[in-house]
């Protein structure tokens, strides 16, 4: 049994170290590359300005909420009926609930919108960076900033630079 132990460990080591001989490491920037690519700052600030009128809307809803509000706490203080009050109260808590189904529905529809105008950014990198690692026979490409130590890896950035015709 022994034997066997050692004849595993010896095996696993070899094949160990002949991947580690073959394996060939490299890394890219990739929020650099993401941030120079040609026509992103479009996209960004079509992004933008969606998340601005978004947030337009949003506010307009909420100055009505406060006004609405602000109405019913006049009513409640004064000598109005209970009936006039319960349809004033519903009347806000529905307006309340169409402000939160907004902020959620917006939220969602920011996130649609970020990755319909950025994946195609996203996958012409992703080429990019697969063609220049096929070209050049890498294992591994990482991105710079997951990697917490990479001395014995090649800065590949430019090579992906060059491939997106970034200058």
């Amino acid at each position: 049994m022994k034997k066997f132990l050692v004849i595993i460990s010896i095996a696993l080591l070899c094949a160990t170290t002949g991947f580690a001989q073959k394996a060939k490491f490299g890394h890219v920037d990739y929020g650099a590359l993401m941030k120079e690519m040609p026509g992103i700052d479009t996209a960004q600030q079509a992004l933008l300005q969606y998340q601005q009128e978004l947030e337009a809307v949003g506010k307009q809803m909420a100055e009505e909420f406060k006004t609405k509000q602000a109405d019913y706490a006049n009513l409640a203080n004064s000598t109005t009926s209970s009936a006039i009050l319960k349809v004033k109260e519903d009347e806000l808590m529905k307006l309340y609930q169409r402000l939160q189904d907004f902020v959620s529905t917006s939220e969602v529809d920011l996130q649609k919108k970020q990755i319909e105008l950025l994946q195609p950014f996203q996958e012409k990198l992703l080429a990019a960076i697969k063609k220049v690692a096929e070209t050049n026979k890498y294992t591994y490409i990482f991105d710079v900033t997951m990697c917490a130590f990479h001395t014995d890896a090649d800065d590949l950035t430019d090579a992906v630079r060059a491939e997106l015709g970034i200058k």
